[in-house]
């Protein structure tokens, strides 16, 4: 079974290349509103005050209850607007886990846009148990620490009770939280107070919860935590973040619930890594690496194919920014090595848009190696993979990424130019850089367009010398 955490940007990641499968025509239905009356709109009439949370009927919940419950206790928050979809979002019925989860995905994202909402709340109900899911309307980056993706769940025995309503609403808020367009410092302080009123669950287990769904719960809080980090709490938060992660990991393992102990252990290498990136500091980076290599040793290449690709990809983007602190190759040696594992995975048939992504990430990890070692084998090999990208990321297609790549490609010709004198190779760096400076020109990103002129004007220095 897969982990599903970055369901979002792997699916989507898979667009650069070959046309999404069509949507299937969904039916517009008006959404009821269920808030109270704090709801203040917009002054510019477009973009809300306050974030709206939509709410789907929970699949299998007898007369709404569930449904209902959890309406109730989202509603009382002064910070949201809530309203009821009045339908049902349910699993595709086709294809394996991943697929029918995605098609509800799809289907759930294009009821947010509908209804102009931020976050819409979906699960089932069976037995008195609540699986609850969320489908943020502008889902965080997988690097982000604290991101909800599909792969989430957050387990509640219903009726909800011992003060797990603060968790629910917690979890919300940080869903929306990263990617939210309004006002974030509201947001952020509405989701400190729910986070104070979770901190005695990472001392005990409420009653009501199994040992699996208990770790579920955490694994939320700790996103929440992550998410508070980012709009407007403290750097403790970070700290905050990984104590719940572990306190997660403590209740399931590896073998007993694989989904959960992965899931856990991803959210805690991510927010070690947010923490590196904040302080600085190696030794947060290398714990990160150490969790993200844990999962690709306790997750099946077979089984859990693009989870342990994507736990590849993470563990040398960690290994990389290591190489870039330390100076030394053999980060970006070891690095290397986790591309290539993960490029066995994501190929350009199947993913192609993630293969580009995946393989451009890996020329920069080349280019970097090959500037400490001797010899041009690496910065060539880094040059092949940057012009293998470009087959996918076509300008016209997508001009943004294309720029990104032709930049990184202007850079590894030009450095290895410097050191072969072939003219060839300065040419292609010059008609990179003037090809992405146009892009970002055309774009608004100005300060980029300057630095990549700046570096075609070296190049074009050098040609002059060399009478190219």
């Amino acid at each position: 079974m897969p982990l599903l955490q970055s369901i979002y940007g792997l699916l989507l990641g898979s667009r650069g290349g070959k046309s999404a499968r069509k949507l299937k025509k969904r039916k517009r239905a008006t959404a009821e509103r269920v808030s109270g009356s704090s709801f203040a709109p917009a002054g510019d009439g477009t973009i809300s005050a306050s974030p709206k949370i939509l709410i789907a009927d929970f699949i299998s919940d007898s007369g709404t209850k569930v449904t209902a419950e959890l309406t109730d206790i989202l509603s009382r928050s002064e910070t949201c607007e809530v309203f009821r979809a009045k339908r049902t979002l349910k699993l595709g019925k086709n294809g394996t886990l991943v697929e029918q989860l995605y098609s509800a995905f799809e289907e759930g994202h294009g009821w947010l846009k509908d209804e102009n909402a931020d976050l819409l709340i979906w699960g089932s109900a069976n037995d008195g148990v609540a699986e609850i899911r969320f489908i943020p309307a502008a889902p965080a980056s997988d690097s982000q620490p604290g991101t909800f993706g599909l792969g989430n769940v957050l387990t509640l025995a219903s009726p909800i009770t011992d003060g797990l309503d603060a968790v629910l609403v917690a979890s919300a808020l940080a869903a929306i939280g990263p990617g939210y367009r309004g006002a974030r410092g509201r947001l952020g302080e509405t989701l400190g107070k729910s986070l104070q009123d979770t901190k005695q669950f990472l001392l005990e287990k409420p009653s009501s919860l199994p040992i699996e769904h208990y770790a579920t719960l955490l694994t939320c809080i700790g996103n929440g935590f992550a998410a508070h980090a980012i709009i407007g709490g403290n750097s403790k938060r970070l700290a905050h973040a990984t104590s719940a992660y572990r306190v997660a990991l403590k209740q399931v393992s590896a073998e007993s619930e694989p989904v959960i102990w992965a899931l856990a252990q991803s959210h805690l290498a991510s927010a070690l890594r947010a923490m590196g990136d904040r302080e600085k500091d190696q030794e947060r980076y290398k714990e990160a690496a150490a969790a993200y290599k844990t999962i690709t040793e306790s997750l099946s290449r077979i089984e859990q194919p693009f989870d342990w690709a994507l736990a590849h990809i993470n563990h040398g983007l960690v290994l990389y920014r290591l190489g870039a602190k330390s100076g030394r190759a053999v980060y970006f040696q070891e690095s290397s090595k986790s591309f290539e594992e993960a490029l066995s995975v994501y190929t350009k048939e199947i993913m192609p848009g993630r293969w580009a992504e995946v393989t451009n990430q890996y020329g920069v990890v080349l280019m970097a190696l090959g500037e400490l070692v001797t010899g041009n084998v690496t910065l060539e090999l880094a040059v092949k993979r940057f012009r293998m990208s470009l087959e996918v990321r076509k300008r016209e297609r997508v001009p943004l990424l294309w720029a990104q790549t032709a930049n990184n490609l202007g850079a590894a010709c030009f450095s290895l130019a410097k050191r072969n004198s072939e003219v060839s190779l300065l040419r292609e760096a010059s008609t990179c850089f003037e090809g992405a400076t146009d892009v970002y020109k055309q774009s608004g990103e100005m300060k980029k367009a300057e630095i990549i002129e700046s570096n075609r004007a070296r190049v074009e220095r050098l040609l002059s010398a060399r009478n190219g």
